[in-house]
């Protein structure tokens, strides 16, 4: 697989979760040049593990073991550790299409929006978004207004449209 193919392969997965170059860039700790560039075929020498990077931050991998990964389940096993209430995999997707926190669950979504990594949340989003027919942008919009609302320190959300 050369260069080209990779990087029409990120700008397709990007698309799909609906995340901007900027917003790529920002979770994949690279300039939004390089981005542009990659999608456009014209990166010079970018490193396996850069490029790997880039890749999971769209929710696919480079070194793939071949296994389908239930992206809800394991952010779920990430919020809800150390919570007496627990979010329920129907409460997630509910909270994500309605950027709408149930009570007794804020916590969690501190969690999700503060301490979950990028690439597990790119991953969570596009499967929410395929499960229900929607464009993965309108979830990450409610991402971003929940993420405003508590102020999140994370600067992820500064590049979320």
């Amino acid at each position: 697989m050369n260069i080209q193919t990779i990087g029409t392969i990120i700008k397709k997965e990007r698309e799909a979760c609906g995340l901007t170059q900027k917003a790529l860039a920002a979770a994949s700790h690279v300039s939004r040049v390089t981005i542009v560039n990659l999608e456009n075929g014209h990166v010079g020498d970018i490193g396996a593990v850069k490029l790997s990077v880039i890749a999971e931050s769209v929710g696919i991998t480079l070194f793939s073991t071949g296994k389908q990964v239930d992206s809800i389940k394991m952010t779920l096993g990430n919020i809800n550790t150390s919570y007496k209430n627990t979010m329920s995999a129907a409460g997630l997707e509910k909270f994500m299409l309605s950027g709408k926190t149930q009570p007794g669950l804020e916590g969690q979504v501190f969690h999700l929006i503060d301490e979950t990594p990028i690439a597990l949340l790119v991953s969570t989003v596009k499967q929410i978004a395929v499960k229900k027919n929607i464009k993965a942008s309108l979830v990450w919009k409610n991402l971003a207004k929940v993420a405003a609302e508590i102020k999140s320190p994370n600067q992820f959300w500064n590049h979320v449209a």
